[in-house]
């Protein structure tokens, strides 16, 4: 009896912090990977750029290691576009599964800088690099979100599982309940969110520790309408595929008294266009464009936080 009371608490104050307050728009800007437009995606460098941008969240993604470490990496294997081995030499494709390595092991791994002539590098010419940089673990993190004393930065999660792919991860429950005992041991559980393709993930965390908002990530346009999916899965925040978001489908999700924060928004144009459409937030590689739009709205700016990583 006493977990039902409890868990019904903590959602409503879940519900409570997530509410716009009322007359305001409460827009939240997420840094991609960190900033990855401007320094090296969930790289501590990187999100020490988005901090000194000013943002109201971090966006990243995890895995987690062989001996049990949650670290911060987008794919479930190393990334041959990223990631140089201990030799200074690019990796082969396909790179190792982050699961089949210790922490130890992937700290081998130097993620500081985009392989030069690659697609990835053509696609962020203005990224700097930052040779050295290693895989972070999560905890890492938190302490550089400490160190820079900015204590509202909010914390989007995605955790990077597949059920096509079960053998690569670990499986959805064990996977939540490793991300939900770090957000809790820093004691940031409250200012997290977890987000995924994989619902399972979310629906874990919902059930398990209902202090953690989830936002459900929807990619290409399927059969169906994507928001009422995400309501009828028990979803609050959709974070849709920007390509994929116009003025019908924001009508609906708005009718589901859903939040919609669409990924991943770069380019200016894209940026002028949702900020007039009224989504609750962008998630971009690029943040400092997004504050510009921001301000010509005279939306209230997320504070500037610098920090040395």
């Amino acid at each position: 009896m006493w977990r039902h009371y409890r868990t019904l608490a903590l959602r409503i104050l879940t519900t409570l912090v997530l509410a716009p307050v009322p007359g305001v728009h409460a827009f939240d800007l997420q840094g991609h990977r960190g900033a990855r437009g401007m320094a090296p995606e969930n790289t501590l460098p990187g999100f020490a750029a988005a901090l000194a941008v000013g943002v109201t969240t971090l966006e990243l993604d995890v895995g987690v290691t062989a001996d049990g470490v949650v670290v911060i990496h987008h794919d479930r294997r190393l990334n041959p576009d990223i990631a140089r081995g201990p030799d200074g030499q690019w990796i082969a494709a396909p790179g190792p599964l982050i699961r089949s390595l210790s922490y130890q092991e992937l700290l081998r791994y130097d993620v500081g800088r985009l392989r030069p002539g690659s697609e990835y590098a053509a696609r962020y010419p203005e990224q700097k690099p930052a040779d050295g940089a290693r895989i972070p673990r999560l905890a890492d993190l938190f302490a550089l979100v400490k160190k820079a004393g900015n204590a509202s930065v909010r914390f989007n999660v995605e955790t990077k599982i597949s059920p096509a792919a079960p053998q690569e991860t670990l499986a959805p429950e064990q996977f939540a309940r490793a991300l939900i005992a770090q957000l809790r041991a820093a004691g940031v559980a409250q200012r997290a969110t977890v987000q995924s393709f994989d619902w399972r993930t979310l629906q874990f965390v919902e059930k398990e520790a209902p202090e953690v908002a989830t936002a459900y990530l929807t990619g290409r346009r399927r059969a169906g309408s994507q928001p009422k999916a995400v309501h009828a899965a028990g979803g609050r925040i959709w974070s849709p595929n920007y390509e994929e978001l116009d003025s019908a489908a924001m009508g609906e999700a708005r009718s589901l008294e859903l939040r919609i924060i669409p990924w991943t928004v770069n380019e200016p144009g894209f940026i002028e266009r949702y900020l007039e459409l009224g989504v609750d937030g962008l998630i971009s590689d690029y943040p400092e464009r997004v504050r510009a739009g921001m301000a010509r709205r005279g939306l209230p700016l997320p504070p500037s936080t610098p920090v040395e990583p």
